[in-house]
């Protein structure tokens, strides 16, 4: 089949139009917001981009092809884990070899991701990190056109997700923590008031390491449970009572 017939049999996406011009539109506006921000700006003013790239990113998903339920190109309709823990896809089959320590090569190693398997990027979280994902954003946006592959817009979707993820971070409150992974993290007293999530993760990763067992939390039974009838109290007036009249 020669390339002109196969061009001329090429359906557009139902919507693609419409939400690609819509995801410009967006991109343009929020361009303006974080260029006004500056390394101490503060959280109440990026929590207002943080906001509009969710609305970006919603709009990026929705061009991409859908991920799969679990997030495991394996199984993709799988189980799903309830305990998945983070980094880790939701599917129970490979969250088993992974807890047995049988994972083979077909089983994908553990990354920093959500449960669906888009990315998280690494930190320290800053604005220039931020303004970096969006003149990416910005790049990628603006070489797509309607007959793009989907997996462009896979990547798309990715990017605009890991720069909601620090916009998400830096409109967090400061804390006394000072970490730049997690600027709006409690502090863990038990450690100098250092980051609770960062010292939780050091903790599970030793964990690992050293081979502790990991207590899960038991799922609580399901209705209610049948008690056993009680036995009847006896009357001790009962004997005495006298038949009621005829």
């Amino acid at each position: 089949m020669s390339d002109t017939r196969r061009s001329q049999r090429y359906s557009v996406p139902t919507g693609r139009p419409f939400l690609l011009g819509e995801l410009r539109t967006k991109l343009a506006a929020i361009e303006g917001q974080a260029r006004a921000l500056y390394e101490n700006s503060h959280p109440a003013e990026i929590e207002v981009v943080a906001d509009e790239l969710y609305l970006l990113f919603t709009t990026a998903r929705n061009l991409a092809p859908p991920r799969t339920y679990t997030g495991c190109d394996r199984h993709p309709n799988g189980a799903i884990d309830p305990e998945a823990p983070q980094g880790w896809t939701r599917c129970l089959l490979c969250n088993e070899a992974r807890r047995r320590g049988t994972a083979s090569t077909a089983v994908p190693a553990v990354a920093r991701a959500t449960a669906l398997g888009y990315p998280l990027p690494d930190g320290p979280y800053t604005v220039e990190l931020l303004l970096g994902f969006l003149r990416a954003t910005t790049e990628q946006a603006y070489a797509l056109d309607l007959r793009s592959a989907e997996s462009a817009y896979a990547d798309l979707a990715d990017v605009v997700h890991q720069a909601f993820i620090v916009a998400r971070e830096l409109s967090r409150p400061r804390n006394t923590s000072g970490c730049d992974r997690h600027p709006g993290a409690p502090t863990d007293p038990t450690a100098d008031n250092a980051c609770l999530f960062c010292v939780a993760d050091r903790r599970r990763r030793l964990d690992e390491r050293d081979g502790v067992p990991v207590m899960t939390a038991r799922a609580a039974l399901r209705g209610t449970q049948r008690r056993r009838p009680s036995a009847p109290r006896p009357n001790p007036g009962a004997g005495s009572e006298t038949s009621p009249p005829q």
